[in-house]
């Protein structure tokens, strides 16, 4: 039975149908201006521009405001607020969690990221069991690397407090049964959709949470994603770190295109492992090292980095901020790149600099491409570079060197920093509105104090604080519970 709940889902299928029908329109327009030689082109192309300036008119509209009647919403929302105390986003139930996060907001994307083992899995399928009940709303969880069946046993085995292990052997008492039919009754109300097909592209993934708001009242206000190292990419002979960051910029376009927030999962650098202290920090989700160690950072005149910091462009000046964490990250292949003002860099291939068209990896680069570089200005001017000192320059060369020692620097504030007087990229974060990483101290240390904790460490909330809570996990029943 379909209600007025999925009605924009109609309207928004048939204005994209009679858009496309426009399109076709327009073609077949064209194609017949072609042949009345009689009118002149000008003409033409003045009349083509016209009407497909119509048809992209209506398009954009859609997402075009005004300051004025923006604001006239959000102190809308605000009084709504006054009124009736909330949350703006989706609860979790967990409390010192949804007070730092305000709950899962609308076109967010949030990645949830641990090591193996951490628990990120059960954790967010309980999210998404939790905001489904609570909110009772409708929520797809797509599996790509465990089976529905899988799930199904972990949910119920939380549920009725029966390990995983009994209700597969089918070694259940007699008293029990009443307590499984029970739960199965009341979590079967649900609007919780579990698909487990393998091998899943973002397209994909629109495409069933479409067809799920059309097909049924169950309109979608939630997906979850495990995991996104899983995801199929467009272009499978890409570099694969090029090809993640491309998906982690198609979901969050999916969010919000759908207007609704997407939980993917995502495995850590097993950096974390070769260090002391094993809590991950957010470098952890970036890509590798790519900075061999005989690049120039701007700091002093020398090739040592003074007071660990460093030069990073704001996007309007250039300022100093402190290096957080320098890691060693192996024996990598180093390209050089020459530009035409004499600029050198050696860096490895899937790094990013900046050009004129945006964030490009060295791999990605072709002779004569535009890259940024700081003008000739003497070193004591740098602290007050402003945009007007950052020109492009052509790159004239790349060329493979030798295999040699990388680095990775983390600055906590920007993902790019100043070097050889080039602009480079530090970092697939950045796609995301919230980043949150799970650390288990038990998993670590036997003798830990903190027994059966998780802790959730907000380490990116692009619109609130960032910091961390804990919760009480119980690994024998994978359930959650606040302390």
């Amino acid at each position: 039975m379909h209600t007025l709940s999925n009605l924009e889902e109609y309207i928004a299928l048939i204005y994209e149908k009679y858009l496309r029908r426009s399109l076709i329109e327009l073609g077949e327009e064209i194609i017949e201006s072609g042949y009345l030689t009689e009118i002149p082109l000008e003409t033409i192309f003045t009349k083509i521009e016209q009407n497909f300036f119509l048809i992209s008119e209506t398009k954009s509209k859609k997402h075009m405001i005004s300051v004025q009647e923006g604001l006239q919403q959000v102190l809308k929302e605000i009084e709504e607020g006054l009124r009736v105390p909330r949350l703006p986003g989706l609860k979790t139930t967990f409390l010192e969690f949804d007070i730092i996060t305000q709950g899962f907001q609308n076109s967010d994307l949030i990645i949830i990221a641990g090591r193996p083992s951490m628990g990120k899995t059960a954790f967010a399928f309980n999210l998404a069991k939790n905001i489904a009940q609570n909110h009772k709303t409708g929520v797809v969880f797509f599996s790509l690397e465990m089976t529905r069946q899988q799930l199904l046993y972990r949910l119920l085995a939380s549920e009725v407090g029966i390990t995983n292990t009994r209700l597969r052997a089918s070694r259940i008492k007699e008293t029990e049964w009443v307590k499984i039919n029970n739960r199965i009754q009341d979590l079967s109300q649900l609007r919780l959709f579990i698909d487990d097909t393998p091998d899943l592209s973002v397209g994909e993934i629109k495409l069933k949470v479409k067809t799920i708001n059309l097909e049924s009242s169950n309109r979608i206000n939630l997906v979850v994603i495990d995991y996104l190292q899983l995801l199929e990419g467009l272009n499978q002979d890409a570099n694969r770190v090029q090809e993640l960051s491309k998906i982690t910029r198609a979901l969050k376009k999916l969010a919000r295109d759908l207007n609704i927030p997407i939980i993917v999962l995502s495995q850590l650098s097993r950096n974390v492992e070769s260090r002391i202290n094993k809590r991950p920090i957010l470098a952890d989700l970036r890509e590798s090292g790519c900075i061999n160690f005989s690049v120039k950072t701007y700091t002093t005149q020398t090739k040592k980095i003074k007071d660990n910091s460093i030069f990073c462009w704001t996007g309007d000046c250039i300022s100093k901020q402190k290096i957080s964490d320098i890691k060693f990250t192996g024996q990598k292949p180093v390209y050089k790149l020459e530009s035409n003002l004499g600029w050198s860099l050696l860096i490895s291939s899937n790094h990013k600099i900046l050009t004129n068209k945006g964030w490009k990896k060295i791999d990605q680069l072709a002779l004569n491409n535009f890259i940024s570089a700081k003008l000739l200005l003497g070193f004591r001017s740098l602290n007050n570079l402003s945009k007007y000192c950052i020109t492009w320059d052509k790159v004239t060369r790349i060329r493979y060197q030798k295999l040699a020692p990388v680095y990775d620097l983390h600055i906590s504030n920007y993902s790019n920093y100043l070097t050889n007087h080039l602009i480079i990229h530090n970092s697939i974060e950045q796609d995301a509105d919230v980043v949150i990483m799970l650390y288990r101290d038990e998993y670590y240390n036997k003798d830990t104090l903190e027994k059966n904790i998780i802790e959730l460490i907000i380490a990116k909330h692009r619109n609130g604080p960032v910091g961390s809570t804990k919760l009480i996990f119980d690994p024998k029943y994978l359930r959650f519970s606040n302390i």
